[in-house]
């Protein structure tokens, strides 16, 4: 049962983004955050379409972008998400994103980020505003998992800072 329920959500994400990617009337991001215990890290990566990222980082910078030429693109890119992807622990300290590399896609880039936590992330609190200031239409889910636990956050325009709650994962039900 548990692999047929994460075939179907990857049967459903992949359909999702590329009717939207050719559609493209909706405006989204897709967000995952792995608690590694081990090695004490919130493990991230964060994919965007390249359609909004180009436009986005271009009216920021107010020139000509090329994912893969523009030659200090990974910095633009680390500077917005350090300004639109904030991470705070209970005790309301913004957490430090350290930059791990992306990928390229024809329609998307997939960010990975990662943060050093001695703990895991329940009752941290997240701001993913990625892409807000250009899109009033824009969402953006993120799924934080630790061991069998999970948080699903949906974001839209408007919304600030979501407390995360780690419940057990349907899967393990």
């Amino acid at each position: 049962m548990k692999i047929l329920l994460k075939i179907l959500f990857s049967v459903v994400l992949t359909v999702a983004f590329i009717v939207s990617a050719h559609a493209h009337r909706y405006h989204t991001s897709l967000t995952r955050i792995d608690y590694n215990q081990k090695e004490k890290l919130a493990e991230i990566s964060i994919r965007l379409f390249t359609h909004d990222l180009v436009p986005v980082l271009e009216k920021k910078t107010k020139k000509r972008i090329d994912l893969e030429k523009t030659h200090d693109i990974d910095t633009l890119i680390f500077d917005y998400l350090n300004q639109h992807f904030i991470l705070k622990s209970k005790n309301g300290e913004a957490k430090k994103l350290v930059w791990v590399g992306k990928e390229l896609d024809v329609d998307t880039a997939v960010v990975y980020v990662e943060i050093p936590l001695e703990e895991n992330l329940e009752g941290f609190n997240l701001q993913n505003t990625i892409f807000f200031e250009s899109f009033p239409e824009q969402t953006n889910l993120v799924t934080v998992r630790f061991g069998e636990k999970k948080s699903d956050l949906l974001f839209k325009v408007g919304d600030k800072f979501k407390e995360i709650k780690l419940n057990p994962s349907i899967e393990n039900k």
